[in-house]
Order: structure tokens, then sequence, then C-alpha cells
């Protein structure tokens, strides 16, 4: 394996390490964020829900990003957005902030998690069967 292709490997373990931390972490500690947010439970549910809009959403968009840019450029950039979303979710109180990191996080996850294992390994083989 190429140094190259081990270092994307290794920054996808960890983006998806911190993405599965994060959904694991934020459920189990709803009622102390709350408490600190001084958020009320509709808020805290638009909060949590967020990150599924940004699924949805990246998803349509996700498909179509395949297709005109290399999967290696596509998951090295939505590995570094999830870093900066997550990172944007510890750093601020705003909640306009704290609901547009929890959009994001779901947003970029789609190209790491959901399509990168359908598009780098699927297309490349029907590429070498039409060639």
């Amino acid at each position: 394996m190429e140094k190259n292709n081990l270092s994307l490997y290794l920054l996808n373990f960890v983006t998806n390490a911190l993405i599965n931390f994060d959904h694991g972490i934020i459920p189990a500690c709803t009622t102390d964020m709350k408490l600190d947010l001084g958020i009320d439970d509709v808020q805290l549910g638009m909060m949590g829900s967020s990150v599924y809009g940004g699924l949805v959403i990246g998803s349509f968009i996700g498909t179509g990003i395949f297709d005109k840019f290399k999967t290696k450029h596509i998951v090295t950039i939505s590995v570094l957005c999830c870093i900066l979303s997550l990172s944007l979710f510890i750093l601020t109180k705003n909640l306009f902030l704290l609901f547009l990191s929890r959009f994001l996080t779901g947003f970029f996850q789609v190209c790491n998690i959901n399509l990168f294992g359908v598009f780098s390994c699927f297309f490349p083989c029907l590429d070498r069967l039409i060639r």
C-alpha cells in the first residue's frame, strides 16, 4: 500500500472514530447538554435531528459529486470538513452554530461513511469491465 493511500485510510479511520464517538456521546449526555446550553426539549430534539437532515441532503448531493471528482479528493475534503464541524460544536454555545455544526456533521459524513465504499469499490470494477 502506498504511503499516500495509507495516510488517507488512517485519516478516514480517525474521522470515522470521531464521528462514531460523537454519535454515541450525544445521546448519552443529552440531559447535561440541555442544562449546559440552556435549551428546551424542542431545541434539543431539533439539534439531534439536524444530523439526519444533513445526511438526507448530503445523500442527494453526494451521488453526483463522485461522478465529477476523484474519490481521494472527495474523501480528504469531507474528512477535513467533518473534523471542522465537530470542532465547531465543541467551541461554541451559539444555538445557530450548534445546529449548523450538527447539520454539517451529517452532511459531510455521507461521503465518508455511506458513499465512500460504494463508489470507490464498485464503480472502478465496472470501469475495468467496460474497457
